[in-house]
């Protein structure tokens, strides 16, 4: 996938903790180099497609700090609508909800959720990229990303219309001055093709420990993970390194 676009992105606080946006992107995307043996729901996103969507948000966030927070919540809905104009048509809904507690000696435990649900509209089908890929970093660690989620006939794994997963952290300071921590985690969850329910029985987890460092670059990620339920196709276990949020 090749792409390019732009979009630009509206917000206003209504209370303290309350507050909402309004957006809009466009992106003009190319599928090239699809393999022959290639599933029929992939040789069909071959080609350009533009998408033109309106991103929406409402948030109560009342975290302490962004970068390494002990205390508040943070629940938020998102909604996407693809449609006006551009070849796609679909809707995404997702509502996330993560919680932080102070502990002892700047320690905290924390437990976040997220469920998702997306669809094409107008008679389209969802992308293949704007499904839901479960497993990796940001989601269920110690899986390789998009394999907590099904797959096609060819043994691809092609993402799903939907998913839900489950984070649990408990993170310490190995040396505060330094803002040099350290996490232990448990994760659970799936992405679930079309038509299927979201069975708990296919769920996926993992659990692991990591280090995160704020740098004077940016927030540093380094975190291991030990697939619980390891298949046949399956690593026993997965580093994976990123900058970005910690959770």
């Amino acid at each position: 996938k090749e792409a390019t676009g732009f979009s630009v992105t509206f917000g206003k606080w209504f209370t303290e903790y309350t507050g909402g946006s309004l957006g809009y992107s466009f992106e003009r995307a190319n599928i090239r180099d699809v393999a022959e043996d290639a599933s029929e729901l992939v040789k069909d996103q071959a080609g350009k497609k533009d998408t033109s969507k309106v991103m929406t948000s409402l948030k109560r966030d009342s975290v302490d700090n962004r970068l390494y927070p002990r205390n508040g919540s943070l629940n938020a809905i998102y909604a996407d609508f693809a449609g006006l104009g551009g070849d796609n048509g679909f809707y995404s809904v997702t509502g996330d909800s993560g919680w932080h507690f102070p502990l002892f000696t700047e320690s905290a435990f924390s437990v976040r959720g997220r469920v998702s649900f997306a669809d094409g509209i107008l008679g389209k089908e969802l992308p293949l990229y704007e499904r839901f890929y479960v497993g990796g970093i940001n989601s269920v660690r110690g899986h390789e990303y998009g394999k907590a989620g099904p797959q096609d006939e060819f043994g691809e794994y092609i993402g799903g219309n939907k998913q839900l997963i489950f984070n649990v952290e408990y993170t310490f300071p190995i040396v505060s001055g330094a803002r040099l921590y350290g996490v232990i985690f448990y994760d659970w969850g799936a992405a679930f093709n079309d038509g299927d329910p979201i069975n708990y029985r296919d769920m996926r987890d993992a659990t692991g420990a990591g280090v995160r460092w704020i740098s004077p670059m940016g927030p540093l990620r380094l975190e291991w993970g030990k697939n619980l339920d390891q298949k046949a196709d399956e690593d026993s276990s997965r580093f994976e390194f990123t900058f970005g949020t910690f959770f």
